[in-house]
């Protein structure tokens, strides 16, 4: 595998439209895009990676995709985006503490991908604007659009990281993402 250092939010053009297939630095699954319809263009957010397979090369701006539409926050709470995130024992998967200044992840959560990490860490930060579970949810989307994630990774984290109780919100998001994340 070939390693691939990003130092910001980068775009990419598919130079044979065969499956692109992406590691992280710890080698889990990052971005695949087998399965698929040929992928001509992608974005990777800054990070260290290994390439698996498939031929690229880099474009001179990222991919705009389309964010979902949100609806006006329904409250205003403190900006979360410079607390301290650590994992430790927490009976949920991601609570912040806003007298603290934390934002912990339950230890189970380590052996996930950094896109279903991300989608839960936004997710958090999407309580900030809103109560509404699946607003929260498109909010953690279109972060994660920003941060040069793909609607094709999206989809995917949210179905993998929400349980099968949660149908409703991820027949939302996926829709959503499909409805409106087109490039722009």
């Amino acid at each position: 595998m070939k390693g691939l250092i990003l130092r910001k939010k980068t775009g990419f053009k598919n130079t044979s439209l065969n499956p692109i297939v992406i590691r992280d630095f710890r080698g889990k699954m990052f971005y695949s895009s087998e399965g698929l319809r040929p992928v001509k263009s992608f974005n990777l957010p800054e990070g260290n990676y290994f390439v698996q397979s498939g031929s690229f090369s880099e474009l001179s701006r990222p991919v705009a995709f389309n964010k979902i539409p949100l609806p006006p926050p329904e409250r205003k709470l403190e900006n979360p985006d410079k607390y301290s995130i650590i994992f430790d024992v927490n009976p949920n998967k991601c609570t912040i503490n806003w007298t603290f200044k934390t934002i912990t992840f339950d230890l189970s959560l380590l052996e996930l991908t950094i896109p279903e990490l991300f989608f839960i860490l936004y997710h958090e930060y999407g309580h900030t604007l809103y109560k509404t579970e699946k607003y929260a949810d498109a909010y953690s989307c279109n972060r994660m659009l920003e941060k040069g994630f793909n609607p094709s990774q999206i989809g995917k984290c949210q179905i993998t990281s929400l349980s099968e109780f949660q149908v409703e919100r991820k027949n939302f998001v996926v829709n959503k993402l499909i409805n409106n994340a087109y490039r722009i």
